[in-house]
């Protein structure tokens, strides 16, 4: 019995033994799991805080006393909804009290700093479970601030002209589309109005772009004084503006209010010691008289607005049904255009783009030129619009792809290069069902390896219809080409869309590159050229900027961290014959 009692003793020694060296182990490992969980609360960049089950603060971290200016004891036991401005105080609670019942919550919300000022984050919730019940709350919050300012500024920018501060044309169609609603359910008139500016290229040709600038700003200062609560006024592209009038009493109104227009920008104008005195040229159509939608009304007042600048300068102009020379013109046109391919009288210019870090040519713009036998050089401006709207696009951007695909073939045997070269897709080009047959034939008859082809889509044919856009994108790169977006900025491009975009290349409109200079690191241009080439390197995205014309936009634009520039100072574009030897130019430079 005696040993069998010390083997008993011995044992249970031993127990204890290991237990008490286990519980010192455990013991040891809770107080590193512990000091590892405080490094990361009081060393985490956000901040982070606790709440019980009543949204009372019951710890933060040194990065919410640092953001908010807070010391700890004044935080702590006060309720977190407090810190939250007045808009955003139920749906910050409502999140509260989903993350009590288990589930993780993230929003945004502004927290007010302590000098009054609000600062904007990101904030998960995350619930605290002990024994498996809730006790209480974890908030992380990240300072999104001055990314939702860059945003802003990006957003406001697709609806708003940079130049005067005005309403553009996607806002003004918006606008209009909006109006005629409302107009049709009270059975009232709408007017647009289109103005041109009289003489305007001329300014800019011999006073300069600068000059042409002052004159537009001072346009849409005087125009905006005679708008009234009833009317909108855009800057609608280059010298045009555009008013829509709403609760329109009658024809008459329209004229009056066209000739307040016409009487405020005749106000005498001083520039550099000289005095100036505008004139505008106006069409007016009228709701529903001239038209029912947005387009043909637009249309129409174009048409008058043609009407009135023939009979010289400051005229008004009704629209009026009958057929005119405007149309006639444009249907000649319409006519030459349909047999321009066939003939041969379209042909490609080719404006190279190049890499700010070497300086090499690495692609070339392809660019559609019409030389007709009659008319002479016609102006893109003129005839792209019109083959949007007639459908001839389809077949000119399909001849457009074959034609670049051959000669890049030619290029790259004969100058043994990798140069690329970059499609411009028009919007019926894109929402065609056999457009990526398309370009799967134009690959295969060239024989070019296809991540040697970028095409170009601007912003606004990649919103119509978000989801078609994105399927067709997928499929091009499938095929290995590269995919761009041109004119970034000028029209409206969700950000939450632009990250889903399967995209290569962010092309900076030249809008935003004209005013940049080394000086002025500070103005909106300069902000929102940052903003986009940081987002662009937060995507993983090539950013290029187009319509450089200095030296000086070009330093300040490798300053910037752009990756590539395109432009008169890099190059005009030229027709095939004169690529090899600038990009020999090129070359030789770099090297």
């Amino acid at each position: 019995m005696m040993k069998n009692d010390n083997e008993e003793i011995m044992a249970l020694s031993h127990l204890v033994k290991a237990s008490t060296v286990e519980m010192i182990k455990l013991n040891a490992s809770l107080q590193e799991s512990e000091q590892r969980y405080k490094s990361l609360f009081d060393h985490n960049p956000d901040l982070i805080y606790s709440m019980d089950l009543t949204g009372m603060i019951t710890s933060v971290n040194a990065s919410l006393t640092r953001m908010l200016g807070y010391r700890q004891p004044e935080v702590l036991k006060t309720t977190a909804i407090t810190y939250v401005s007045k808009e955003d105080k139920l749906k910050v609670s409502n999140c509260f009290n989903l993350t009590i019942h288990g589930q993780t919550q993230c929003f945004t919300a502004k927290l007010y700093h302590k000098k009054g000022y609000a600062l904007e984050f990101c904030i998960t919730n995350l619930p605290i479970i002990v024994n498996g019940e809730v006790v209480g709350v974890y908030g992380i919050g990240k300072n999104v601030t001055k990314q939702k300012e860059a945003e802003e500024k990006i957003v406001h920018l697709a609806f708003h002209d940079l130049l005067t501060g005005l309403p553009n044309r996607m806002l003004f169609e918006q606008h209009l589309e909006n109006c005629l609603r409302k107009t049709m359910e009270i059975g009232e008139k709408a007017a647009v109005v289109f103005i041109d500016l009289d003489q305007f290229k001329m300014i800019n040709e011999s006073l300069g772009h600068q000059a042409g600038d002052h004159f537009l700003k001072y346009a849409a200062k005087q125009l905006k004084k005679r708008i009234g609560r009833q009317c909108m006024l855009s800057r609608y592209a280059g010298d045009e503006f555009m008013v829509v009038i709403n609760e329109l009493s009658g024809v008459e109104e329209a004229g009056r209010v066209s000739e307040k227009l016409s009487e405020t920008l005749a106000v005498p104008l001083i520039y550099n010691d000289q005095e100036f005195v505008l004139t505008a040229s106006m069409g007016i159509s009228i709701y529903p008289d001239d038209g029912l939608t947005p387009d043909v009304l637009i249309k129409n007042a174009g048409i008058a607005l043609h009407r009135a600048k023939a009979k010289g300068r400051g005229e008004r102009e009704f629209f009026k049904g009958e057929m005119n020379e405007f149309t006639i013109e444009r249907l000649a046109m319409e006519s030459f255009l349909r047999n321009a391919i066939p003939k041969g009288e379209l042909s490609l210019y080719f404006q190279p783009q190049i890499s700010l870090d070497d300086g090499k040519v690495i692609a070339l713009e392809a660019l559609v030129r019409w030389n007709h036998p009659r008319l002479g050089i016609v102006s893109p401006g003129n005839f792209i619009p019109l083959a949007e709207e007639t459908g001839l696009i389809g077949n000119i951007g399909r001849w457009v792809l074959n034609e670049a695909c051959q000669q890049l073939k030619k290029w790259h045997e004969t100058m043994n290069s990798e140069i690329s070269i970059s499609v411009n897709v028009s919007g019926r080009q894109f929402q065609k069902l056999d457009f990526v047959y398309e370009v799967k034939e134009a690959l295969q008859r060239s024989k070019i390896d296809p991540r040697f082809l970028h095409l170009e889509l601007t912003e606004s044919m990649m919103v119509e219809n978000v989801q078609y856009g994105i399927n067709i994108m997928k499929e091009l790169k499938e095929l290995g080409i590269k995919i761009s977006i041109d004119d970034f900025g000028t029209g409206y491009s969700s950000l939450s869309y632009l990250k889903d975009f399967p995209i290569d290349i962010l092309k900076i409109d030249q809008s935003f590159i004209r005013n940049l200079t080394k000086s002025d690191h500070s103005s909106t241009d300069a902000a929102i050229v940052r903003a986009i080439i940081t987002m662009c390197k937060g995507l993983s995205v090539t950013a290029l900027a187009e319509g450089v014309e200095t030296k000086q936009q070009l330093l300040v634009l490798k300053d910037y961290g752009c990756d590539h520039v395109q432009g008169f100072f890099i190059g005009k574009p030229v027709c095939a014959a004169e690529i090899e030897e600038l990009f020999h130019t090129y070359h030789t430079k770099s090297s």
